[in-house]
């Protein structure tokens, strides 16, 4: 590890605590000033940042939106990023009477969360995807979600305790399946952020994602598929004032998936949740997270310059020299 990463990681944890112990206590205004402020920093210092992000925006969009357009995208999209880890702490203070005062949820989907029985909740790193696991936690009998460990265990072990302050339970995406399984079988609430990039050989699948294929993880589905838990797409989107809306615009049954053909349930399943994802971020662009490498892999066959330029090459064969 070079100095810098190691100076870095060593501030990250009194940095974590710092914002623990501060951002909580914050005026709800001065929090949404701040995440503005740490947004747009994001967007202006960080070339890097803007390139992937404007290259994804490019992707899923071409001519449809303007550059100005994209760029505004992108800037809102850092800013709602910002907030969602504020309010990850912000709501580790007083939780409850904050929820009740800051987060409106349909009827919907406070229905969907306390009826009794099994179920897969899937979101992606849209709107405040953190906050949605922790209401969950207030509604279900019981919720688990995974989460992939940060880099930095001391930061890891925060955001964590933060996550778990209402009941909720995060484990570990590696080995989790079993633990998924038992849970479900027992009546759980499981929470899967499924946008993340997950390799065909750790057991992705590619779904068409704004006209390319992106790898997902088939996990809701084979869940589905071995426990007959209904599964939900809920999402809490921000609004101006500070405060969100929790919505529920899909929910495949169990009956639905009765009806499905088993030997393809987990890959139909797949494709479905994708689509969800595209159609809640046309509706609601600057709520989803443009920053990351998202077209990372490409399907064997396909060429590498129809994704972003960060997109994995395929390895180039040798050249043979002829004597």
């Amino acid at each position: 590890m070079s100095s810098a990463k190691k100076f870095r990681q060593a501030l990250e944890a009194p940095l974590a605590r710092l914002g623990l112990a501060v951002v909580p206590r914050l005026p709800r205004r001065a929090v949404l000033g701040l995440a503005r402020a740490m947004g747009s920093g994001s967007y202006w210092f960080s070339a890097r940042t803007r390139r992937m992000g404007l290259a994804n925006l490019d992707l899923a969009f071409g001519g449809a939106k303007t550059g100005a357009e994209k760029r505004r995208i992108l800037r809102e999209s850092l800013r709602n990023f910002a907030l969602v880890v504020l309010d990850l702490f912000w709501f580790s203070r007083n939780s409850l009477a904050r929820m009740d005062r800051w987060l409106a949820v349909s009827p919907d989907l406070r229905t969907a969360l306390a009826k009794p029985g099994a179920r897969v909740g899937v979101q992606g790193h849209f709107g405040n995807w953190e906050l949605i696991g922790r209401y969950a936690a207030t509604q279900a009998v019981s919720v688990m979600s995974v989460a992939m460990p940060l880099k930095n265990p001391a930061v890891d072990a925060l955001l964590q305790a933060a996550r778990q302050v209402t009941g909720q339970r995060i484990i570990e995406r590696k080995g989790a399946l079993r633990k998924l399984v038992r849970f479900l079988r027992a009546g759980g609430t499981v929470g899967l952020v499924l946008d993340q990039n997950t390799a065909p050989e750790e057991g992705g699948v590619f779904a068409e994602f704004f006209g390319l294929p992106v790898a997902v993880s088939p996990a809701a589905g084979l869940l589905a598929s071995m426990t007959g838990a209904e599964i939900i797409f809920p999402y809490v989107l921000p609004c101006a004032d500070g405060t969100y809306r929790g919505e529920l615009p899909h929910v495949i049954t169990a009956e639905d998936l009765a009806s499905m053909d088993r030997d393809t349930l987990a890959l139909e399943i797949t494709r479905q949740i994708t689509g969800y994802y595209e159609e809640a971020i046309r509706l609601h662009p600057e709520c989803w997270l443009w920053s990351y490498k998202r077209w990372r892999h490409v399907p064997e066959g396909m060429s590498p310059g129809k994704f972003p330029f960060y997109a994995d090459k395929p390895p180039v064969e040798p050249r043979t020299v002829e004597s």
